[in-house]
């Protein structure tokens, strides 16, 4: 099946600028309906743009070799998909969204939340039943005029619609629309309507997503012309230790190393051949990334110092190279403005801090985060393998590889994430896929029996270093899933047990880590939860925020809270200590506990 990149390029685009109101910013009516109509415009040049010369195959015949192996890495994720939910980072808040709006709307149907597959599952049936019979007839799209015209009438009527009803405010403030590009919001919701609302649906979506990216990988391998083996390639790529740890979160990188890996991927290919067609779906893929992560700006505008190099050196090719210029416009057109809009508000900053470039501790933070939590034997391996192949087989694929790798880690070496590994994960793309490339090279040069028992020791390495290393930096394994893990799904079920509408709960916090479980547990929009937390919080000014916010009861951590400087514990004695709040239940999963308090009075 194809999949024309024009009209990809236009839903994309529609969604995440229309449908998800990006329009809709503390503005005057008038400015809100222009930035509409621009971005109903941004959305039908999509349509008359060149990628309508190119298309996708859709079918992924590389599935046939790998889903013994899969389903391998399957069976080891599962216990670990179904843990309970880190908080205190952004596993909740990228979980939390998509969850709260159907727990919303169940909670307005009356509906209970955990039925949503048994919508789900035979409406998806239909719907691919009904594309399957109109992809067999041959039924033709409309035309792009029509297109673009019933996607004008429709944004204006969901304007009319917000003027009169707040819908568009029903899905969140500014604030919170522009915190994440909107497929990374929204990306879970045909998961939770699939598999419902649960902690292994957006897991399941992240592993997908880093099986797609190893299936580039391995036609990347294949580019570097070697014949990789394709489970034992799988499998090493599965299990390397941080890639691995992108399969078992709900945090968003194994997608954003997947579109990496895509866009770098057509991306050379169009450097070493001048083929038009590859530029075109390199920028496809790089536009569909940034609406998942702005992170794909540093790769686009890696790309374009390589274009200038490549029309300096290959003047026989200089316009395959000015059209590669030209394709950059599409990323950039249909990412900037979302980031432009988060900046100018102070929402999504890129986070730059210059002078990270001259400190040798800040810029070597994920040097050392990669040593500590894929160990020293990986990181020797992963050494070796770069050396090795930058040294003896330079080329101007390897380069590239290395280039991209280079110019990534400077620049989020340079930003506020420096030294955190989920951010870092494009770096590891190029060491990681160079050492594939030796091992590829070795069972291309070594006899079956002198490369099973290697093949077998390196697994056993990074299955060992990727599920039960005892205290990686900064992952899960079996042995630390509980590390800084507060029982807010007791929580939930706890209040939801009380059954008592219109519940206030006044549970000052500066990360959201509650909203996913209260949405699991069928409570979204059923109580309110004020987690407005005020500067320098004392038992005094937790009591006070109580009381003016007519809460019910008060929710507080009674053990630290990594990441947040507040010191809750000291808060909740002070509370108890002060005889005007008590002890309503203490709720603890292994050491982390939460302390639900309510005036003595009552």
């Amino acid at each position: 099946m194809k999949v024309r990149l024009n009209w990809a390029l236009f839903l994309l685009t529609a969604f995440s600028y229309l449908l998800y109101p990006v329009w809709h910013l503390p503005l005057p009516w008038p400015a809100q309906w222009a930035f509409l109509n621009l971005f109903v415009l941004l959305s039908a040049a999509a349509l008359y743009c060149p990628l309508d010369e190119v298309s996708l195959d859709a079918s992924l015949p590389e599935l046939g070799k790998l889903w013994p192996a899969a389903l391998f890495a399957a069976a080891v994720c599962a216990p670990l998909w179904l843990t309970y939910l880190p908080v205190g980072s952004d596993d909740q808040s990228h979980a939390g969204p998509a969850a709260w709006v159907l727990g919303r709307l169940t909670s307005a149907l009356s509906l209970d939340i955990r039925l949503l597959p048994a919508f789900g599952l035979p409406a998806a049936a239909l719907l691919t039943a009904a594309a399957v019979k109109l992809y067999r007839k041959g039924l033709a799209l409309p035309g792009r005029g029509t297109a673009a015209l019933a996607l004008a009438a429709a944004g204006n009527l969901y304007f009319l619609a917000d003027l009169r009803f707040g819908l568009a405010g029903a899905i969140g403030r500014f604030e919170t629309v522009l915190r994440y590009p909107p497929l990374s919001k929204f990306l879970y919701l045909p998961a939770y309507l699939l598999l419902g609302v649960n902690e292994a649906a957006p897991r399941i979506v992240q592993f997908l997503f880093m099986g797609l990216a190893i299936i580039y990988m391995l036609r990347f391998l294949k580019f570097l012309k070697t014949e990789p083996p394709p489970r034992l390639i799988f499998l090493l790529l599965i299990f390397f230790p941080t890639f691995f740890n992108l399969a078992i979160s709900t945090e968003l990188e194994a997608g954003t190393v997947f579109f990496f890996i895509a866009a770098m991927y057509h991306f050379t290919k169009a450097a070493k051949t001048g083929d038009k067609g590859q530029f075109l779906k390199c920028a496809f893929w790089s536009a569909a990334g940034f609406f998942h992560k702005q992170l794909l700006l540093g790769l686009v505008l890696s790309f374009m110092p390589v274009l200038a190099f490549l029309w300096l050196t290959r003047r026989e090719e200089r316009p395959a190279f000015v059209y590669g210029f030209k394709t950059l416009a599409l990323p950039l057109l249909t990412g900037l403005p979302f980031i432009l809009i988060s900046g100018a508000y102070g929402i999504r900053g890129t986070g730059l801090i210059w002078s990270h470039l001259s400190d040798p501790v800040i810029m070597t933070l994920n040097l050392k985060a990669l040593y500590l939590t894929c160990g020293a034997p990986i990181t020797a391996l992963l050494a070796a393998a770069t050396a090795y192949y930058a040294w003896r087989r330079r080329n101007l694929e390897i380069t590239l590889l290395l280039y991209f790798s280079a110019t990534y880690y400077f620049m989020i070496s340079a930003t506020e994430t420096a030294g955190l590994i989920r951010h870092a994960q494009p770096f590891y793309i190029a060491p990681v896929l160079l050492l594939m490339l030796a091992v590829s090279d070795l069972a291309a040069a070594l006899p079956a029996r002198a490369m099973k028992p290697l093949a077998a020791g390196l697994l056993a390495l990074f299955v060992f270093q990727s599920a039960f290393a005892r205290d990686p930096l900064q992952r899960k394994t079996v042995f630390n899933y509980s590390t800084n893990n507060f029982p807010y799904w007791e929580v939930a079920e706890y209040l939801k047990a009380l059954d008592r509408p219109g519940l206030k709960i006044y549970a000052p916090m500066e990360v959201e880590p509650s909203h996913y479980y209260l949405a699991k547990a069928g409570m979204a929009g059923k109580l309110t939860w004020e987690r407005t937390l005020p500067l320098d919080l004392t038992a005094g000014k937790a009591a006070k925020a109580f009381r003016e916010n007519g809460s019910d009861f008060m929710l507080l951590p009674d053990s630290p809270f990594a990441g947040v400087k507040t010191d809750f514990p000291s808060i909740v004695k002070g509370l108890k200590t002060s005889e005007a709040f008590c002890e309503v239940k203490l709720f603890d999963y292994h050491g982390n506990k939460l302390m639900l308090l309510k005036p003595c009075a009552e």
